[in-house]
Order: structure tokens, then sequence, then C-alpha cells
């Protein structure tokens, strides 16, 4: 219980209170025959799209890369920007966030922090994920745009509650 709600602290709570300079967190949008790849983290238990951290030297698309294949095993071609997300308040980041291709049909958990790994049909997401995401999957990806999106999504005290009733909930096995 402790090292879950210090993951809390140092992911959620923390960097709010803060307010310092968000940091970059590339993802991707990994297509498969209209199915979405999703990597679940250990804490809080909630599924998302893949991605991390810009190692220093890196490029965006050379981190996003590196990270896919570390969470998921999946190496991947960059196809295009979605669109760059700003997420305010809890968590908040910047994410710029690719479309991307898979060039391995292997699925495997290479990361620490992620449990498990799959596809999901972008008409069927998992109860149990990040909230912002679906906006980004639902709508965004679905959309016809002439050049990268640029939204801003804030996560509030109740997207928060809601991380943490998801979190619990998959913990119970209401979530699957």
């Amino acid at each position: 219980m402790a090292v879950r709600f210090h993951k809390y602290w140092t992911d959620l709570i923390r960097p709010a209170l803060l307010k310092g300079k968000p940091p970059l967190i590339p993802q991707a949008v990994v297509l498969r025959n209209g199915e979405v790849l999703l990597v679940k983290r250990d804490s809080p238990a909630l599924w998302e799209l893949p991605g991390g951290g810009i190692l220093p030297g890196e490029t965006i698309e050379d981190a996003l890369r590196r990270e896919v294949q570390e969470e998921s095993g999946v190496p991947v071609e960059v196809i295009e920007l979605l669109g760059w997300y700003e997420r305010t308040g809890f968590r908040a980041h910047l994410s710029p966030t690719y479309i991307c291709k898979s060039l391995s049909e292997n699925l495997m958990s290479g990361s620490d922090d992620v449990i498990d790994v799959r596809y999901f049909p972008l008409k069927d997401l998992p109860q149990n994920i990040f909230p912002w995401f679906r906006s980004v999957l639902y709508t965004d990806v679905a959309s016809a745009r002439s050049g990268p999106l640029k939204r801003t999504q804030h996560l509030g005290i109740g997207v928060l509650l809601r991380c943490i009733g998801l979190d619990l909930g998959g913990r119970l096995g209401i979530f699957h």
C-alpha cells in the first residue's frame, strides 16, 4: 500500500502542487486492423498509450520508438504527428502523440511499471483506461484533419478521483 501511495504522490499529486514546467511525454497510437495498442501500468493500474520520457540527446521520435519497444516489445514506425496534448492539473504533462505502425506482432511487457500489454478495438476500449485517452482515441484518431491537433485537457480533482476509483475497481476485479 505504501508503494501505491508513493506512486500516486509522485505521479499525480506532487506535480500539481509544485506547478513547475510539465514534463514532455511522447505517446504512440499504435494501430493494427481497427485496434489500438495499450499498456497497463502497475500503479495506478490503468490502461494508457505507450510512451514515456526523453533521454538526454534523444529526439522526440527516437524516445517514442524506444519507449514503445521497452514497454510493449513492439518496434514501431512513426507515421504522423496526431497532435500536441497539454494536460494541466494532476499528472500535468505535454504529450506529442504520434500515429504509429507496428513492425512486429510480438507483445511482451518489458518495463518494470507495465503489467500487461494488449490490443483493444478502438470502439471497445477497456473501462479502466485513463479518462483523457477516450477523446484522443474515440474522436481525434478518427477525425479528418489537415495537420496536427492542439488540445488542452484539464486533469482536475474529478479526474483524479475517477482514476483512483478505476484503479481500485480494477484491483477488486470490477473492471477487467
